[in-house]
């Protein structure tokens, strides 16, 4: 009897240590901003560098900075004259060799100006588990030139 209540101990603290301990851990968001000049060649996809700064910079959750390069395009909206929508995937690759993340915006260009939604998909290297999402506005620079705005939080898996 006193070696089945060992057992059944044993397998209740064995139960509660298992419940203690997390499946997976993933950091907490932190905020970022990245600061993306994109030039638009006609005929080419837009490419430019980006700048990071916030507590998920500071933090290693994202590097300071890199280029950026589009991957993927869709345009559709703009039979209405009223303005169009974009979607496109960036290529964000860090100047520090860390790796690479991917980034897709909705973007909506109409009277009111360039507006956006951004959410991270992940990457490779350190950003294999990265993800995020924020909000963003597009400046206009020149015909082939927008500043953009990044605004948001990302965290690790």
């Amino acid at each position: 009897m006193r070696k089945l209540s060992m057992l059944l101990i044993t397998i209740m603290i064995m139960i509660l240590i298992l419940s203690v301990v997390p499946v997976s851990a993933s950091s907490p968001p932190l905020e970022v901003m990245f600061e993306v000049p994109t030039v638009i060649p006609p005929g080419e996809g837009p490419f430019g560098t980006f700048t990071a700064t916030g507590p998920a910079v500071d933090e290693g959750l994202v590097c300071p900075s890199g280029d950026t390069i589009a991957e993927l395009e869709k345009v559709n909206g703009e039979q209405s004259n009223k303005g169009f929508n974009v979607q496109v995937t960036y290529v964000f690759t860090c100047d520090d060799g860390s790796g690479q993340f991917y980034v897709k915006l909705q973007v909506r260009i109409d009277q009111k100006g360039d507006n956006f939604n951004w959410t991270i998909l992940g990457g490779n290297g350190d950003y294999e588990k990265l993800h995020g999402t924020g909000k963003g506005i597009g400046i206009p620079v020149s015909e082939e030139e927008v500043f953009d705005i990044y605004e948001g939080k990302v965290h690790i898996d």
